[in-house]
């Protein structure tokens, strides 16, 4: 179903083919100024304005949440659906100094930090990202297996802010400016949270015998 101003937008499924991603780290660069005339687009009435922004951060978004809510897909399917149908229906909020993927992840994080908070959290699936070389040798595929399993167990570990920030930083791959936007913080803090993360991960690591 393609949004239109009457309806909310179509639901982002899981397994879907990945569609082309904005920018780092997926190669694409797009000018934010295409968000903000497909905003003004789907504000005039255009609906299918708001399928191409589905289009362009639904995956990304999805595999973002799936590490922050711990690998529960379904969580993160509810997740960045909400996401995009709260979007369309406060479009009128997004003012257009953010991108709109920066503006859409603080609407998905608002609802998810609060309740993954109250949830016990679940070893995160970070194949996705990470995946083995089917080229490998079946030792070092053990190797990997092994060391993304642990992985796994130290992320779904940290506290729901330090694994929101790991995600961010070597994930999504943005730079300290686009996390302090993120997250309304100034870039120090965001380098001072992310050492102490990548601290206790690193602690988290060699419990499980990982470098």
């Amino acid at each position: 179903m393609v949004p239109s101003p009457h309806s909310a937008p179509a639901p982002v499924v899981a397994g879907n083919p990945a569609p082309a991603a904005p920018s780092n780290p997926h190669g694409e660069s797009i000018d934010l100024a295409d968000d903000a005339i497909l905003v003004a687009r789907v504000r005039s009435g255009d609906g299918t304005a708001y399928a191409v922004l589905v289009d362009r951060y639904g995956h990304r978004l999805h595999a973002m949440l799936l590490h922050l809510a711990a690998g529960d897909a379904e969580l993160a399917g509810e997740f960045t659906q909400e996401a995009f149908v709260r979007a369309f229906a406060n479009l009128d909020q997004f003012a257009g100094r953010s991108g709109f993927y920066t503006w859409l992840w603080r609407l998905a994080r608002n609802r998810a930090i609060d309740l993954l908070a109250r949830k016990r959290p679940q070893a995160t699936d970070l194949s996705t990202l990470q995946p083995s070389s089917n080229a490998a040798a079946p030792g070092a595929r053990l190797e990997q297996d092994e060391l993304r399993a642990g992985v796994q167990r130290a992320l779904a570990r940290l506290p729901i802010d330090s694994r929101e920030i790991i995600v961010l930083r070597e994930f999504d791959q943005l730079d300290y400016a686009e996390i302090a936007d993120v997250l309304d913080l100034a870039e120090g803090t965001v380098k001072s949270r992310l050492n102490r993360a990548r601290a206790a991960l690193r602690e988290l690591l060699a419990a499980e015998g990982l470098p």
